[in-house]
């Protein structure tokens, strides 16, 4: 017998977007995004998930806890979570290459480059090289500066509220996880997993990280998944809207960071595979064309968009149409290990050590993927002298690396019975994307050989591959066993994954940073 939806559910799973930015804007007008107290910011983290839970109890009274609104309450808590977390970190806590907000120069970080766009409403026509940050692409830029701009209309003569620019990356965060969602459905996961895929993403701690960062790493990621939504949807339904959609996407994703293009690779497979598809069917012979000239729309909006501030410097002034600001920082160069240490060195990980060493206390990471693992849980930071917080990491950590094998699995499984699926190509384009994103990891990593090359905040398309192939194991029989006990048992790891992150990510607000002693790297 199915259960009857309740009303509110209805409207939160079918407007998560209108429903998600009417939330911040009430946050952004009602707080500006600061709060002092940190025991208030918790306050109101736990009185959220308190008013979920009991919405979750008169669900179960009254008969109406379904999947779907199960889903909605895990992207509740989630956004709960973000919503804390961006309250209680200020401007200048665990951020990424930001600098300073200062009104009398402009510095070479991304606040300089905000500023400088705010004030002038260009960029400046110089060789980027020799200014930092600058070296981005600008749409972040000019979308924060018209933020601020509007957000000083309400301030008195002379102010600025330089935090407010949290609420477009908590926005961000939140919509980035949805399109997520959104694309795994579409990949054609069974329904039965939805709820694992939400448990996986809705409070995975790099998107809340990125709620309360101030750089344009989470508004390319949100476009990167949406032009590969919209992409997705093309191959399956076609249409112009479609393709006009995703190159939108995908050229002001890459119009935010270059890296954007790397969906090239999967959504290339897919737009050839259509064309190849609709070009040999005989029964309709305008298919093909129809699907030519859509991939041509799709290319005359996506190239230009895209390429138009690389191929400006490098006709200007001689930018490689690839360059990337090299790191100075003597404690972040770990260009003395070798590529095979680099992919097989294992040092400790992860019973001795599993927060990040970032050289300042004598110790390096240099592990590619050992890195990749600690950065997507915690970020740059480390938590070593907390025991609350080491014992709650450790335990999320240990949930993580489970899950991790368990994808792997799934990948496997998945290519042995690829053959015999109904969604051949869109497995088969999330397979493209595992590899060409670990190749692009690699080399990056390599080219770059510095530790901050291999964050995690770089790889988030590795999460739509890992959430897909973690539900497709469980599909997986074990020998000995009744039907769907790995899909129980996923479901299980997936939810203890979703309330140690929440956990650890409620209770940082209590943490108090230790005094570092900076000496030389080994």
């Amino acid at each position: 017998m199915s259960l009857k939806q309740d009303k509110i559910t209805g409207v939160l799973s079918g407007h998560p977007f209108v429903i998600t930015a009417l939330l911040v804007l009430v946050v952004l007008v009602s707080t500006g995004m600061q709060i002092n107290s940190n025991g208030a910011c918790c306050a109101i983290m736990i009185c959220g998930y308190l008013l979920i839970a009991g919405y979750g109890i008169y669900l179960k009274q009254t008969k109406k806890l379904n999947d779907e609104a199960l889903i909605v309450m895990i992207f509740a808590m989630g956004f709960m979570l973000k919503l804390g977390y961006t309250l209680y970190t200020d401007l200048y806590t665990r951020q990424n290459d930001l600098g300073v907000f200062s009104e009398e120069e402009y510095n070479t970080w991304h606040s300089g480059y905000i500023l400088y766009v705010r004030n002038n409403l260009t960029i400046p026509d110089t060789d980027i090289r020799s200014l930092g940050e600058f070296y981005h692409p600008p749409f972040y830029y000019y979308v924060s500066a018209v933020f601020l701009r509007i957000t000083d209309i309400f301030l008195p003569k002379g102010t600025h509220n330089y935090e407010a620019l949290q609420a477009l990356s908590l926005l961000w965060s939140q919509y980035t996880v949805i399109m997520i969602y959104k694309v795994i459905k579409l990949a054609g996961i069974k329904k039965e997993d939805h709820v694992t895929a939400a448990c996986l993403i809705s409070a995975f701690p790099v998107f809340t990280l990125m709620a309360a960062s101030v750089n344009n790493d989470i508004l390319s990621i949100l476009l990167f998944f949406t032009g590969f939504y919209f992409g997705l949807k093309w191959f399956k339904e076609g249409t112009y809207k479609n393709a006009v959609l995703s190159a939108l996407a995908i050229g002001c994703g890459m119009m935010t960071k270059l890296s954007t293009g790397m969906i090239a690779f999967p959504l290339g497979f897919l737009f050839i595979v259509k064309l190849i598809k609709d070009l040999a069917d005989k029964n309709n012979r305008k298919a093909g064309l129809k699907s030519f000239l859509q991939l041509c729309v799709f290319a005359v909006i996506c190239a230009p968009l895209g390429l138009w501030f690389q191929i400006r410097n490098y006709i200007k002034y001689g930018v490689p149409l690839t360059y990337v600001l090299r790191s100075t920082n003597v404690y972040q160069d770990i260009s003395r290990f070798t590529p095979v240490q680099r992919l097989f060195g294992f040092y400790g990980f992860p019973i001795e050590d599993y927060y990040i060493n970032l050289g300042s206390d004598g110790e390096q990471d240099y592990n590619i993927f050992i890195s990749q693992v600690k950065m997507a849980l915690f970020g740059e930071e480390n938590y070593r002298d907390d025991f609350t917080m080491s014992m709650a990491g450790y335990a999320l950590l240990i949930v993580f690396l489970v899950l991790i094998a368990i994808s792997v699995i799934g990948l496997i499984y998945t290519l042995i019975t690829i053959r015999k699926r109904k969604c051949f190509w869109e497995d088969m384009a999330m397979t493209v994307l595992a590899v060409t994103q670990t190749v692009s990891v690699i080399s990056f990593s390599l080219s770059y050989p510095h530790i901050c090359s291999m964050n995690f905040r770089y790889s988030t398309p590795f999460l739509l591959c890992g959430a897909v192939f973690l539900t497709r194991a469980g599909n997986i029989k074990i020998p000995g066993t009744r039907d769907g006990l790995s899909r129980k048992i996923i479901k299980i790891l997936s939810a203890a994954f979703l309330v140690l992150a929440v956990l650890f990510y409620t209770i940082l607000w209590t943490y108090v940073k230790g005094e570092v002693v900076v000496v030389d790297p080994i």
